[in-house]
């Protein structure tokens, strides 16, 4: 017997006796949990495929299986689950499985490479299940994906999806928009809660989350946003972290990263371990990111470097009951705002921003039969950033405390009816600003009560939700405004709902509809806001009268699989009552004569659009894959006028050579029209054909597994203007960089 047998028979022990623990640790379940063992194997040869991540969806637990391709989960609610596989080389499979109370299941997964189809699993060795289509996000960016696309921010790292660009102004503040709608009606949420930043209220504004150590990031859309959040009309991006840790580790482990990029002579790296200490599972991550001035082909756009540093630590309490644990956290960043292109402040604005998070999270899997899992939450947010003027004077600051707890109760199932879940969710923010501003201080308190619900019938299944919220705005003084009105207590109350269904007419083909309600009350900011707001190049003046956003959607779409690959087709239409966006009024402030005055309204607006994406395996070893999204929008109570600040008509399009499963290659060439249907007071944009090369190559050395990824972006060094950057005048997108990342799994 040579070493590889000995080692796999040593594996395969290793296996049975996780097995007879899970069974010796039965009765302590009760009929609650069971255990889940599983080996991947290639489809093809049948041999262990190692390193590969498994994820139980719905549940936020993942695994790596080790060299050999074993993995397990211990504590695992009874009933039905979807595992998803990732791995270089493979196709990202998802997979049915059944955990049986009080026993181990044992499942085999087998993942096909890239060139194969695989979306069903043989458990035990009898049962074929396919999967729900309900059960995935719309996106998942994870594992090889996420790695070849991780970028200075969560918008840099999720563009180039269907739908998906990105709002910016220089690097740093960079924030994502879906189908032509950001801000708030896109949440941005971490490990499934809100981040307590103010990212959604202003351009200049950063999301507090840095995608170094970035587990993965989720993109939601339908009735399954309302979990979030009751504004979610465009979707929700969740950025899983696992700052809590929800499973025991095998041992000592972790994952070292660190990347640099040549359009900025930038360097980052990050850190994340994770330890067993007897029942206890502690976590540990932390990055640093460093960048100058971003170069264009005309030259450096200054104040646009950036300073990042993160950590957090995670200790839980893992027992076949369920988990228990907490977590703390400090993100802290210096960043710069180019010079306003209308002279505003011509030398730019420095922000430094600091938040510290604090998190408490559980999950109880005993109770009464209808109960699969009881899922606990509260976090504690200090946020805080100032803005400082190349004088160094403190031009503005702001401060945010914020509390959310909420708790959700899955349900088991219950004939059709499938993973449904009752939740309830409570918010309180106290509001400062000082400086320039004049917003009042104020506090707003929310809370949300909803519910949802699967159902499969046949070649039918279908998702429901319902969410009822409150909102109440209370600034610390009431007075009058002459300009923003009466600065007062106010209430808002509103239902959102959604409905999605799904109908396999063939064995390839899925049609589905969507129709998604919303509501969304204003903001602090956007009520009472007044005074120059420097790095958004804007003088900013709220509206005491506005009411609350109420938006209907409407989604058709259909999808195509073959053993080759897959094409997804949506066109949608929403109407929104009262869109409320800050609207250039073309005057100059009284106050700052060099900023113009940006009056915040409410307005009916019509928006529509489409969106394709598709991939296809060409002679092996080939594939390519390409998207295209449209979005048009118009104020119907402004004569029709073109929403401002919307994507133009852009795509991408892709070819993958993979010689191995170790290895791959693409060159891809994103394209943009021009984009002329504008508001007023905003300028064209000429469309674009820019050239991305990219590759990524595995390898395990010493018993570590060691990732690389390589990407040329911007190749020809051309010269385009993004529509959605507000600095888009001074000077254009990056010029041409490249970007090495090294990630080791040990």
């Amino acid at each position: 017997m040579n070493s590889r047998q000995i080692k796999n028979t040593g594996r395969r022990l290793l296996w049975k006796l996780a097995s007879i623990i899970g069974l010796a640790v039965g009765p302590v379940w009760g009929d609650q949990t069971g255990a889940l063992a599983g080996h991947v194997i290639d489809a093809e040869s049948g041999q262990p495929v190692g390193w590969t991540t498994v994820v139980i969806e719905g549940l936020e637990r993942a695994r790596m299986s080790d060299a050999e391709g074993y993995f397990f989960f211990a504590n695992v609610p009874a009933g039905e689950h979807v595992l998803q596989s990732l791995h270089i080389g493979y196709q990202e499979a998802r997979f049915e499985v059944e955990v049986v109370a009080g026993d181990t299941t044992h499942v085999d997964l087998a993942i096909g490479h890239e060139s194969l189809h695989v979306d069903e699993i043989l458990v035990e060795g009898e049962r074929k299940t396919p999967v729900s289509p309900l059960q995935a996000p719309e996106v998942v960016f994870s594992g090889s994906k996420l790695r070849q696309n991780l970028s200075r921010t969560i918008a840099e790292t999720i563009d180039y999806e269907p739908g998906i660009a990105q709002r910016s102004m220089g690097p740093a503040p960079a924030r994502p928009v879906l189908r032509g709608l950001g801000g708030d009606r896109l949440l941005v949420v971490e490990d499934g809660e809100r981040t307590g930043d103010l990212s959604g209220t202003s351009s200049d504004h950063a999301v507090a989350i840095e995608p170094m150590t970035t587990e993965r990031i989720e993109v939601v859309r339908g009735p399954r946003t309302l979990l979030y959040g009751s504004n979610a009309l465009a979707g929700v991006v969740n950025v899983v972290r696992g700052y809590v840790p929800s499973e025991q580790p095998n041992g000592f482990g972790g994952t070292v990263t660190y990347q640099g990029e040549s359009v900025n002579r930038g360097l980052s790296g990050g850190l994340t371990l994770e330890q067993p200490l007897g029942p206890l599972a502690l976590r540990f991550d932390s990055s640093l990111r460093n960048a100058d001035d971003i170069s264009t082909p005309h030259g450096k756009l200054v104040n646009t470097d950036i300073r990042t540093g993160n950590a957090s630590v995670g200790l839980s309490l893992v027992r076949p009951w369920g988990h228990m644990g907490a977590s703390g956290s400090l993100y802290d960043s210096d960043y710069g705002i180019p010079p306003d292109p209308e002279g505003g402040h011509p030398h730019g604005v420095s922000i430094d921003l600091q938040r510290h998070h604090l998190e408490g999270r559980g999950e109880i899997l005993i109770g009464p039969d209808w109960l699969q899992r009881l899922e606990l939450h509260h976090a504690f947010s200090r946020y805080q950033h100032g803005e400082f003027e190349a004088s160094g004077d403190l031009g503005m600051e702001f401060g945010v405390l914020t509390h959310n707890t909420g708790a959700l109760a899955h349900l088991d199932r219950m004939g059709p009816f499938a993973n449904g879940a009752i939740g309830l969710w409570y918010e309180y923010r106290n509001y400062a600003a000082a400086g320039l501003n004049f917003t009042p201080p104020a506090e707003e308190y929310a809370g949300a009560l909803f519910a949802y619900q699967e159902w499969e019938y046949g070649p039918w299944a279908a998702n429901a939700a319902l969410r009822v919220d409150a909102r109440r705005v209370e600034p610390r003084e009431e007075r009058g405004s002459r300009r923003v009105g009466r600065i007062q207590t106010r209430d808002f109350a509103g239902m959102s709902a959604g409905l999605s269904n799904h109908y396999r007419a063939s064995s390839t083909l899925t049609l589905g509809s969507t129709l998604m309600r919303t509501y969304r009350a204003p903001g602090i900011e956007e009520l009472f806001s007044e005074g120059p707001h420097l790095a958004a190049y804007s003088y900013e003046v709220g509206n005491g009268d506005l009411g609350s956003e109420r938006g209907l959607g409407l989604e058709l779409f259909a999808d195509y699989h073959r053993e080759k690959g897959h094409v997804h087709l949506a066109v949608f239409r929403n109407a929104i009552n009262g869109f409320i966006f800050p609207k250039n009024t073309g005057e100059r402030s009284l106050r700052r004569a060099d900023l113009f005055l940006y009056q915040t309204v409410g307005e009916r607006v019509l928006m529509h659009g489409a969106e394709v994406t598709f991939d296809w395996h060409l002679a092996e070893p080939w594939k390519v894959a390409g998207s295209l999204s449209y979005v048009r929008g118009r104020l119907t109570e402004l004569d029709d006028e073109p929403l401002p600040r919307l994507p133009p008509l852009q795509g991408h399009l892709g070819l993958t050579c993979e010689p191995t499963e170790a290895l791959s290659a693409t060159i891809d060439v994103r394209l943009a029209a021009d984009q002329n249907q504008i508001g007023e007071f905003e300028e064209p944009t000429a469309g674009y054909a820019v050239l991305d090369f990219s590759g990524q190559y595995y390898a395990e050395w010493g018993g570590r597994l060691h990732t690389f990824a390589l990407t040329l972006e911007n190749a020809t060094d051309a010269v385009y203007r993004n529509h959605l950057n507000r600095v888009k005048e001074i000077l254009p997108e990056p010029g041409r960089n490249l970007r090495l990342l090294h990630k080791i799994f040990f």
